[in-house]
């Protein structure tokens, strides 16, 4: 593996640099962890040369929307950051959902999926000391910030409370966040206002940095005039319009099948939005089902009196009943959501099974089970939720020229995986090969080089002399996702080459873990 060699040609290759335009047969020299050349004629240097013989040569993908700020921050588990190098990532876009890695009060260490830093500097100083597999830029957590002020207390936050969460997302955007995420269908963000989420977005808006949002609703029960998930996209577009804020709108999915004729609906407010000059997208993984924790099924009025309410008889009934109606209204039941691990020695063998499977095993009610999962847990009972979409749901979201691509997902040890975190990428392009639904260079334009735009990134996303040299080479006709239902540990297929700031760190479809080639990026 060419990883220690400061100047490299890839010969021979079709080469889409990112930007849209007509690929073309030519050559890229790479020197100094920089594109030094790209060129249609032949390149003559001294460097070392590997033929590509037709493959395709594209800037690294960006992942849009990834959960690995604490993986990452992990100085060894080389298991748990490989197979997304293995799809061909080199950066990623994290602390989405509300959820960061810093920007807390000093002496609060611990967040909802592992250690917090106090400030965005210390994380950024932890992780350049330890090696990066990855370029990482990381987002400033909304719940994250407010956790260490409040915990998960649900009434509003007094005017100084509030001042001294702004000032915690200032400082971390300031310090090189790319900008603040919401995660509205979690605690602690749940409760906010729709004031409160207008004055942050205020906040990143006045420092040309992006507001990413999980929104409050992605099902598609009626609502007053159109379905909760339209009108959940449709306030969000408000608060663009009020505040002036970048808006990505995170995991446009819809969740249970009686939801799936709403996506049309989702897409109209989308394109309204943006006809009337509201800068908003979207983004979007290829798969039916999507990662997420128990707590996500519970509504507000039930976890704002937790841990109490697990044992109220009253509330229990009524939470129940709630939870039984979701097969009837979504047309999403307890046989669409999948245990991923054995977080608790109570569910011990029962990983990769669904809840209704679950349920019929211990004889208790699926409800029961839920509520069970969740007080056990904590909360933190990790689960894929499956029927999420359709293929005429991905296929309208992988053509629509305001959807990014990304994975929404981590990898847990001795757990049920995510097919995400292994082959979302190779997927997105075997559909478009295989469906044809848009051009090579548009797909590795909204991996790359739109992704990069989109998130203010200066320094890579293109193949143009003088950025980064992150590069993934793959063979277009025979790229593919090898994940089944039971099996979501595959490694994908068709990834040749990837290089993170010139060094390489896949040859052949083989990862070299030993190899940190990734660097903070400070938006």
């Amino acid at each position: 593996m060419n990883s220690q060699n400061s100047s490299i040609l890839l010969k021979n290759g079709f080469v889409v640099d990112g930007s849209n335009a007509k690929g073309f047969q030519g050559d890229v020299l790479i020197k100094d962890g920089l594109i030094e050349a790209v060129s249609e004629t032949p390149i003559e240097t001294e460097a070392v040369v590997i033929d590509l013989d037709g493959k395709v040569i594209a800037p690294g993908f960006i992942d849009a929307h990834s959960h690995l700020e604490s993986i990452l921050a992990l100085a060894d588990r080389s298991e748990l950051k490989t197979p997304f190098t293995a799809q061909g990532i080199t950066t990623m876009i994290t602390g989405n959902c509300g959820y960061s890695a810093a920007g807390v009060l000093p002496g609060d260490g611990r967040g909802l999926h592992g250690q917090v830093w106090t400030t965005m500097e210390d994380y950024f100083t932890h992780v350049e000391g330890i090696g990066l597999s990855h370029n990482v830029i990381i987002l400033a957590g909304h719940g994250t910030s407010q956790m260490s002020i409040r915990g998960m207390d649900s009434s509003p936050l007094s005017q100084e409370e509030k001042n001294t969460l702004h000032n915690l997302l200032s400082e971390a955007m300031d310090q090189g966040a790319a900008g603040i995420s919401f995660g509205l269908g979690y605690e602690p963000g749940i409760y906010a206002s729709l004031e409160d989420v207008l004055g942050m977005a205020e906040l990143a808006a006045k420092k040309n940095k992006i507001v990413t949002v999980h929104g409050r609703a992605y099902s598609g029960i009626p609502g007053d005039d159109i379905p909760r998930n339209a009108a959940s996209l449709l306030e969000m577009v408000e608060v663009s319009k009020k505040s002036g804020a970048r808006l990505q709108y995170s995991h446009l999915m819809f969740a249970g099948s009686a939801s799936h004729d709403t996506y049309g609906k989702c897409i109209d407010v989308l394109d309204s939005a943006r006809s009337d000059g509201v800068d908003i997208m979207t983004d979007t993984y290829p798969y039916h089902c999507g990662f997420t924790f128990i707590n996500v099924f519970l509504p507000g009025w039930f976890l704002k009196g937790l841990p109490a309410n697990y044992d109220d008889p009253k509330m229990v009934s009524q939470v129940e009943k709630t939870l039984d109606r979701m097969g009837e209204k979504l047309g999403f039941g307890y046989d669409s959501i999948q245990l991923m691990d054995e977080s608790h020695p109570d569910f011990k063998g029962f990983k990769g099974l669904f809840l209704d499977e679950i349920a019929a095993r211990l004889n208790i009610r699926p409800s029961e089970l839920v509520l069970d999962l969740s007080r056990k847990t904590n909360g933190g009972a990790r689960i894929l939720n499956h029927n999420y979409s359709n293929m005429e749901i991905i296929d309208a979201l992988i053509k629509h020229p305001a959807c990014l691509f990304m994975t929404d997902s981590l990898i847990f040890p001795r757990a049920f995986q995510n097919p995400a975190s292994y082959g979302s990428f190779p997927l997105f392009l075997q559909y478009a090969r295989e469906r044809k639904l848009v051009s090579v260079e548009e797909m590795i334009h909204r991996m790359t080089g739109a992704t990069a735009e989109r998130f203010n990134i200066k320094d890579r996303g293109l193949l143009k002399k003088g950025l980064a040299a992150d590069i993934t080479v793959f063979d277009w006709e025979n790229i593919r996702d090898n994940n089944t239902i039971t099996e979501t540990d595959q490694a994908p297929s068709g990834i040749e080459a990837v290089f993170i700031n010139g060094r390489q760190v896949v040859e052949s479809g083989q990862v070299d873990s030993s190899i940190c080639a990734g660097s903070v990026v400070r938006i």
